[in-house]
């Protein structure tokens, strides 16, 4: 499928994910900046716990009243509270900054709770006919706009602008682009109320058997990728191979190079769903065992491409088996709850992922290799997804 082929709410809805993009070195900003100005990985990673558990409950309730309203407003919501957020770590300097990132942190942490309507909204507005083809264009364009953007911010942060003023500024910059995201969500996203509510009476869901199988897969995953966040790499190439942000974004280049790669082969791959994602799985589970011995920089950048290679591959088949439990009437409710049991299990994986690297920067890909190798394993023993 070519890009202009694609429904033109779609194409709108694409392009602002490639307008905020390059906004998205921010979760790589944050932590680095936390630990140039003094915090280790075991702080930051508590930092993180903390403000992860005061949202769990407000997921569910969030997916819940965004069944009864359109949910570009809730995509809108996103962009307002990050843009508060950043304009409060911009402000988060002298005897106050303690503050300034706890309250921004907690903002920050506050918009992920709107993040099951992203789902909700491409559940709706991408075609089930060719959702796949359609998913793999998502998956790309902000990739593209990633692969311009990033090494340039990397370089000015890493090399030009390094002390911590700069990074506040930066903060600034992405403050005011959240904004404009805002302003453009309102401006081109359309709304579908008729497939955008959910009336009361019409909600039901059916825990079925195969429901729980994938609510089991879906919890290791989501372990395994909370136990290397951000600050995981970031102490891995800043504090141990002595590079910068410029090198860690050349590591995320390389990634998003192989999402592209991945989408094209996905689009002329015609193998079944679970071939697919165990494929995807045992990727990411051999390139994190092999991290954990300790590369050096050019292996690292190899073995993280590798990684996004392998989620990439898994990523629309993995997404089409989950749609596949939910009822179209009622996305935006079990995309929360579903984030919700995620949140549960990713309140206090930040602060043992900060525990594990400040006791040794590679024990956090052991235990994340682990977990994938068990979900790939379980993924090739169903008979069928």
């Amino acid at each position: 499928m070519k890009f202009k082929d694609v429904p033109k709410p779609a194409r709108m809805y694409m392009i602002y994910h490639v307008l905020i993009a390059p906004t998205l070195i921010s979760w790589y900003l944050l932590p680095l900046y936390l630990m140039i100005t003094g915090y280790n990985p075991l702080e930051v990673g508590v930092l993180f716990s903390i403000t992860n558990a005061l949202s769990i409950v407000l997921m569910y309730i969030v997916g819940k009243f965004f069944d009864r309203v359109p949910i570009k407003y809730g995509l809108v919501t996103v962009e307002i509270i990050n843009s508060i957020a950043y304009f409060l770590y911009f402000l988060s300097s002298g005897s106050l900054s303690g503050l300034f990132l706890l309250l921004g942190r907690i903002a920050e942490e506050t918009s992920f709770i709107f993040y099951p309507l992203y789902p909700a909204y491409e559940r709706i507005i991408y075609p089930k006919q060719s959702r796949t083809e359609i998913l793999n264009w998502h998956l790309r364009l902000p990739e593209f706009s990633q692969i311009v953007s990033f090494p340039i911010i990397g370089y000015l942060l890493g090399y030009v602008f390094t002390e911590p003023s700069h990074y506040r500024i930066s903060f600034l910059l992405i403050s005011i682009t959240s904004a404009f995201a805002a302003w453009y969500l309102m401006r081109f996203l359309v709304v579908d109320k008729e497939r955008e509510k959910l009336s009361e009476e019409s909600f039901s869901f059916n825990f079925t058997p195969r429901f729980w199988k994938f609510l089991m897969i879906d919890s290791l995953v989501a372990l395994s990728d909370s136990l290397i966040p951000e600050l995981v790499l970031i102490n891995y190439v800043v504090f141990k191979l002595h590079k910068t942000l410029f090198e860690i974004t050349l590591i995320e280049v390389a990634m998003s190079i192989s999402t592209i790669a991945a989408t094209y082969l996905s689009d002329r791959m015609r193998k079944g769903q679970r071939f697919m994602i165990f494929l995807g799985m045992m990727l990411v589970s051999v390139s994190l065992f092999l991290i954990s011995f300790g590369v050096n920089f050019p292996v690292l950048v190899l073995l993280y491409g590798v990684i996004r290679f392998g989620s990439t591959v898994m990523f629309p088949y993995y997404r089409s088996w989950m749609w596949s439990f939910v009822p179209p009437k009622s996305s935006a409710q079990i995309h929360g709850a579903l984030n919700s049991l995620r949140k549960i299990i990713g309140m206090v994986s930040p602060a043992i992922a900060g525990f594990l690297a400040s006791a040794n920067p590679t024990f956090p890909y052991i235990a994340s290799a682990i977990l994938y190798a068990f979900s790939a394993a379980f993924i090739l023993a169903l008979k069928r997804l």
